[in-house]
């Protein structure tokens, strides 16, 4: 039987934290509203970003009950290198005075600069080098150039109470970018798993069958080791539709990846893939699509309203992407779109799940016909029109599939870039490198 998913212990890496926190601006820093720096029983994946780096570091060495106050955590960018502070002699040298007026940062003189002023100092490798700088200091004599990002040595003040530790939904198709060695094996006890997962379903049995302590372990749709959710969805460019869930109330977390729905990754499956990179999926030879898995509290927020998140998505995706006419004459069953990094779907981790996409996407009523023949549907790709816009989009149905963690860099990517990831922000999101 399940472990009760409530748990008196330190929390771990992929745990969902309950936590009261109070973030306090130190030394005069003026914070960007990237995130929220207060909240009551606020819900996170331990390790998957959001929030502060340093808040995950503090957590993870916390107990439940315990309350941590007056610790000062970095906001985030770091400590300032001073190698990466130059400071620069505006004197005139005897005998070079004609020559010495005559030197400039970009198009300003030196005795024109001022503080705040932004240079890119020039590499000499065809702009590899570059070097972005801002003037923070002058004087008669000189004035001082920092590399550093602007926020770096900023800190916060905090106080943070560990309410609660409970194990995330057990999600046995995530694979995360980790050590080839230990790989294999767990994708042996995987496929093991799988096998002795589909022969409990059939035979309705009310025990749970894998392997609980291992980083990829079973879900038994009978048996739940949390009242939280996955959702997994395709939306085209990922980066985007990750800030649009993170700012969702409800979305504990969220994780960006590559799936491609309706079928389990194995060694003898023709589209096996060991930890494709960015690169292969771009390629268009891995059969991969850029997607969101998604941590949620259906209690807080419905699939029906990550559903909504997503739709919106698709609509901003359809207004950026410019119509051909090529279009006019797509064809639906075009292999290559099934090859496209960027194609749309909505993969399923429930039958719930499965009837509500279809409804709304389709129009389709739920039924109740218990033929499983016609729900295992290979392929349910079809065309629909998003509301409000006349813009055709495929966007496919099926069940989720191994969905492997993209790169690190890849993670929560446009909060790095700073755009806001606070809960209920209705900001533009701006989906660029």
């Amino acid at each position: 039987m399940c472990k009760e998913a409530v748990q008196q212990r330190s929390p771990k890496r992929g745990d969902i934290v309950t936590i009261n926190y109070s973030l306090t601006p130190e030394n005069d820093y003026v914070p960007l509203p990237l995130f929220d720096t207060h909240g009551t029983k606020t819900r996170l994946v331990l390790g998957w970003g959001n929030y502060l780096p340093g808040l995950h570091d503090l957590i993870s060495t916390m107990e439940v009950g315990q309350t941590i106050s007056d610790v000062s955590i970095d906001a985030g960018w770091g400590e300032k290198d001073m190698a990466l502070v130059a400071r620069v002699s505006k004197r005139v040298r005897p005998g070079r005075e004609e020559e010495d007026e005559k030197r400039m940062i970009g198009d300003m003189k030196y005795g024109d600069i001022r503080v705040g002023m932004k240079f890119v100092l020039r590499g000499n490798n065809g702009g590899n080098g570059d070097i972005k700088v801002m003037v923070t200091e002058v004087t008669d004599d000189d004035f001082v150039l920092d590399a550093n990002p602007p926020l770096a040595g900023s800190s916060y003040n905090c106080e943070i109470t560990l309410l609660a530790v409970e194990e995330a939904p057990r999600m046995d198709l995530v694979e995360r970018r980790e050590d080839k060695a230990n790989k294999m094996a767990k994708r042996e006890q995987r496929i093991e798993n799988e096998s002795a997962v589909r022969t409990n379903i059939e035979d309705e049995s009310d025990s749970c069958v894998g392997d609980t302590s291992s980083d990829i372990v079973c879900e038994c749709p009978l048996c739940k080791s949390s009242h939280y959710e996955v959702a997994t969805f395709a939306l085209g460019c990922f980066w985007g539709a990750e800030l649009a869930f993170m700012r969702t109330p409800g979305v504990a977390g969220t994780r960006v990846g590559y799936t491609r729905g309706g079928e389990t990754t194995t060694q003898e499956n023709p589209h096996h893939h060991d930890s494709p990179s960015y690169d292969e999926v771009c390629a268009g030879k891995t059969g991969l699509a850029e997607a969101i898995l998604v941590l949620y509290d259906p209690d807080l927020v419905s699939y029906r309203e990550l559903a909504d998140v997503a739709l919106e998505r698709l609509k901003v995706e359809s207004r950026a992407q410019p119509v051909g006419l090529a279009a006019l004459f797509d064809d639906e069953d075009d292999e290559d779109w099934g090859k496209s990094q960027y194609r749309h779907g909505f993969y399923f981790h429930t039958e719930e799940q499965r009837g509500m996409a279809k409804q709304i996407l389709f129009n389709d009523e739920e039924d109740d016909d218990d033929d499983e023949e016609n729900k295992e549907i290979e392929d349910e790709r079809r065309i629909f029109t998003p509301p409000s816009y006349k813009i055709k989009e495929k966007v496919e149905v099926k069940p989720a599939s191994t969905f492997y963690e993209a790169e690190e860099y890849h993670q929560q990517y446009l909060l790095k870039g700073g755009q806001s990831a606070r809960k209920g922000c209705k900001e533009t999101i701006r989906c660029f490198g």
